[in-house]
């Protein structure tokens, strides 16, 4: 089952050229030889957070802990913290809840994440209303649910809902319907510490005839 390792973090302004310079050309091919796979950068668009989150996965936990523990993976990290600064990271897990990730994400994608924290006595009602309602309502507005992870390590909200959409106009727009109003509304019975994020492409993934290839966007 695919484990996510997500990088937070910021670049240090008068970094930038270093910093994309070592990302497409040492980072990113480091860490794929490790098995923790760079499936996309991303920037947010709408919402407070981390200037970048980085989204690496990688096929088990113990994949993961063990990539970690590489010196490879530690000098590598030594030499990015020379360009970023407020680094985090984040091992994510699938709830089960939802099962239609894929590393593969089209050209013109934007997320929509949705993070928060469900009440204690309240999963039963939770968990009925997000597959029966909340989701299917995501789904018809355009947002396609990736995936519904829950935070293994690090910091909370330990629920993200990861969405995406094609068109963030339309996005917009349906964010402010009475439908998704009164589901949103509904949902805050269930969880606290709701929030959520807008985010597009930093780094892309292009695959090519015989490999992938990495699109760095400028921030």
């Amino acid at each position: 089952m695919p484990v996510k390792l997500n990088h937070y973090y910021t670049i240090i302004p008068d970094k930038i050229t270093d910093y994309e310079k070592f990302m497409i050309k040492e980072f990113i091919p480091g860490i794929n030889k490790l098995g923790i796979h760079a499936v996309a950068g991303w920037t947010i668009l709408i919402g407070a957070y981390s200037e970048i989150i980085l989204e690496t996965v990688g096929n088990d936990l113990e994949l993961i802990e063990k990539s970690l523990q590489n010196p490879k993976y530690k000098d590598l990290s030594i030499k990015l913290f020379n360009f970023i600064k407020d680094y985090k990271t984040k091992v994510l897990v699938k709830t089960g809840k939802i099962d239609s990730y894929s590393t593969d994400i089209k050209k013109d994608t934007i997320k929509f994440n949705q993070t928060w924290n469900i009440k204690n006595d309240k999963k039963a009602e939770y968990d009925k209303f997000t597959s029966e309602e909340f989701y299917p309502c995501l789904e018809e507005m355009g947002v396609h649910i990736a995936s519904e992870w829950e935070v293994l390590i690090g910091g909370g909200p330990h629920i993200i809902c990861e969405g995406r959409v094609q068109n963030v106009e339309d996005l917009i727009d349906n964010l402010q319907c009475t439908v998704f109003q009164a589901a949103s509304k509904t949902l805050k019975q269930y969880v606290t510490n709701y929030e959520s994020r807008i985010l597009s492409f930093h780094i892309q993934k292009v695959k090519g005839y015989k490999s992938a290839s990495y699109n760095l966007i400028h921030v």
